[in-house]
């Protein structure tokens, strides 16, 4: 089976998906956006932000969306200038369409938004009917329209030849922005449903979107196909009477809910039909109490009713959409959706938790039992995405450094050992290492540090170590917004949880931005200010809330192997965190350009699930205040040594430094601790990246620009 996904938003408006492979709730690229619902298909995500624009989330795979723009070039013969753009008042435009009806010079032609790019300049066709043309591409004929040849003769009073320029889309795996059209819509949208790609003989990548407006109102979208994936231009659909929340399913089941609590259906839906002809009400499944929500399949219909029970449709399919009578199912929901192959997903009123509907078969469409997806969200937890617990687990043990009133270099007074100090950090339980609440003392295992040559550290973290617990009184709360770190009367520092006097600066995370920074100690960076006290996002306790689920995009049937019913409080999992440490020198990038002495830190950490990831940790001193840069293990791209005459140097790029041709250059006392050091962060590379070893001799290797 084919890895697919399932998407929600929680009641915070944070947008997650879950792989039908996985067993981990990734949040979208784009957290800082928030949304209300969503809508899956197996090749996008459609969704309503609370800025009350729709986006488009379409997945990057093998074949790119690449569009062809023409237009044709026309020119008639005269005895006096033979062929030229002189053309006669009857004739078609000089740049037009293949037709001559529609005028299209090259200048003419834009971007439909911002998600697209060109590829190149127009250029000539210089093929006509599979064979090479004469003279750049021109077409004879006695006059237009008429047949056209790829040879000039005596009678040929009239050329054309084609013009093309190639355009392609650019936001994969990302959320674009859907244009708004000329005509602004009366008022925004509150639901949107995908669906319609299993019409019969309906082109590949042919979508239908539904979407509900504050007013009540329907509107179908136009032209949305592989080339054209954000569609063309909203329709809107008459109806009888004012619309709530509507669903449309992969074939031509379309249904909406009333404000009255009445349920539409849609009729005459077909592939030269797509948005149907008319509407047909169906009663409420219960007398008393209407209907708030309806989701639909290719066979199947589901709803809801203002007491959030479930009902299920009977005898629904493409010769009767109206179905034949309610059945009423376990359980109480405030949402639910049908994905593909009928498997149903809902939303409990109870504990805001997904459940899936297990025993949906082909011959019981109604299933047999809810059961919850209890997977946790990849903040939950150390996994291998590099999130704020491992700041938080650094945080905790470099307390003794941070609280140190001194510079960084009189924490370990000899720049230039060779050797590094290394120490395991274990839990026998998650919560104590990484979900452990802010407002409660955290007991942090603290590791007996014997002194060892990097030749020895792998040896040293697997024996056995006796850990001595170290008393705190409190964790303080984590600074979450990306703004100056202000040092205030009630500042508290980060390890002890006590009053510190103003000028006993904390350590904070900086870019190297800060050659910008004027000497009164403003922190203007782009990158978010942290204390390394970080709490958890999420609470050790706390359940993800959901708000909205779509399941129109992840393939799951009967017979498939899902990883998503395990505890998310499974004690038996252990978590570790290893962290090695030696003094370097580090070449700072702006003025005064100089190598200033700095303490390196590594720290590598196992997850719940058996993955491993890790963070570099670089501190110094910057006007007098101690700061810390860090870059997370699987955002480094490049390991290389730099050639240096009196440095045994080498530098660490990621992504965006390599766009700002910025790395971390780093300088080791001896070739050897740099070449251990290199070898350690290519393991820790290697392992974040779930790579067991060198690539076999038949391996190729490519770099894309």
């Amino acid at each position: 089976m084919p890895v697919s996904l399932l998407w929600a938003v929680d009641v915070y408006g944070r947008v997650y998906s879950l792989s039908t492979g996985g067993g981990l709730w990734e949040q979208c690229r784009d957290a800082h956006m928030e949304f209300k619902r969503v809508t899956a298909a197996q090749q996008c995500c459609w969704g309503i932000a609370c800025d009350n624009n729709i986006y488009l989330n379409l997945h990057a795979s093998d074949l790119p969306v690449r569009y062809q723009e023409e237009t044709y070039e026309n020119q008639r013969w005269n005895p006096v200038d033979s062929f030229s753009d002189r053309l006669l008042p009857s004739d078609r435009w000089q740049w037009s369409d293949v037709t001559g009806l529609q005028h299209q010079p090259l200048d003419g032609f834009l971007l439909p938004s911002d998600s697209w790019e060109w590829e190149g300049d127009w250029h000539v066709d210089e093929n006509f009917e599979g064979e090479p043309t004469e003279k750049v591409g021109w077409t004879y004929a006695i006059d237009f329209p008429a047949y056209y040849t790829k040879d000039k003769k005596w009678n040929s009073c009239v050329r054309r030849r084609r013009w093309l320029r190639y355009r392609r889309f650019r936001s994969m795996d990302t959320w674009a922005k859907i244009p708004p059209q000329q005509t602004t819509l009366p008022d925004p949208f509150s639901d949107i449903s995908c669906g319609g790609w299993e019409i019969n003989e309906e082109p590949r990548g042919r979508l239908s979107l539904w979407a509900v407006s504050l007013q009540g109102k329907v509107w179908f979208r136009e032209g949305i196909y592989h080339l054209n994936p954000e569609g063309s231009v909203w329709e809107e659909v008459s109806l009888p009477g004012e619309v709530i929340q509507i669903s449309c399913g992969p074939g031509d089941l379309v249904w909406a809910v009333l404000w009255e609590g009445q349920l539409l259906v849609r009729e005459g839906v077909s592939r030269d039909c797509p948005k149907g002809t008319s509407w047909v009400t169906v009663d409420s499944p219960s007398p008393d109490v209407g209907a708030t929500h309806v989701a639909v399949g290719v066979n199947v219909v589901w709803a809801l009713t203002k007491d959030n029970k479930v009902w299920f449709r009977r005898g629904i399919n493409s010769h009767n959409p109206c179905g034949s009578g309610w059945i009423n199912m376990v359980g109480e929901m405030i949402m639910i959706n049908v994905g593909l192959n009928d498997q149903v997903l809902a939303i409990s009123s109870e504990d805001r938790a997904v459940y899936f509907r297990q025993g949906v078969t082909s011959s019981e469409l109604s299933g047999k039992t809810w059961r919850a997806i209890t997977v946790p969200r990849d903040g939950d937890r150390s996994h291998s995405s590099a999130s704020a617990s491992s700041l938080q687990s650094a945080g905790i043990y470099f307390c003794g450094e941070v609280r140190a009133q001194s510079a960084v270099s009189d924490v370990e007074s000899e720049r230039g050992s060779t050797d590094g100090a290394t120490g395991l950090v274990t839990s026998s339980s998650p919560e104590s290492l990484v979900d452990a609440p802010t407002d409660q003392p955290v007991e942090t295992p603290k590791p007996h540090i014997p002194k060892v040559t990097s030749d020895s550290f792998i040896s040293e973290l697997v024996s056995d170590r006796e850990p001595a617990k170290t008393s705190r009184e409190e964790t303080p709360p984590a600074v979450l917004e990306e703004e100056p770190l202000a040092v205030e009367e009630d500042l508290k520092d980060p390890c002890a949880g006590v009053a510190i006097p103003p000028q006993d600066p904390q350590w904070c995370n900086v870019d190297l931005e800060e050659a910008q920074i004027q000497q009164t100690g403003l922190v203007l960076d782009s990158w978010p200010t942290y204390t390394l006290a970080m709490e958890d996002p999420y609470g050790a306790d706390e359940r993800p809330l959901w708000a909205w689920v779509s399941g129109g995009g992840c393939n799951v049937d009967s017979h498939s192997q899902l990883n998503w019913f395990n505890s998310m409080n499974a004690s038996s999992i252990e978590q570790s965190v290893w962290v090695k440490k030696g003094t370097m020198q580090w070449w700072r990038d702006w003025k005064p350009y100089k190598w200033i002495d700095v303490h390196f830190a590594l720290e590598q950490f196992s997850g719940a699930e058996g993955n491993k990831d890790g963070i570099l940790f670089i501190y110094y001193n910057f006007y007098e205040e101690k700061k810390y840069l860090h870059a997370f293990v699987n955002d480094v791209t490049i390991l290389v040594p730099v050639l240096n005459d009196s440095k045994h140097s080498f530098a660490i790029y990621t992504p965006e430094r390599t766009k700002q041709r910025w790395p971390i250059r780093l300088s080791a006392a001896t070739e050897l601790e740099m070449q251990d050091w290199l070898a350690l962060l290519s393991v820790s590379c290697c392992d974040s990246r779930g790579i067991p070893g060198p690539p076999s001799k038949q391996a190729a290797c490519m770099l894309s620009l």
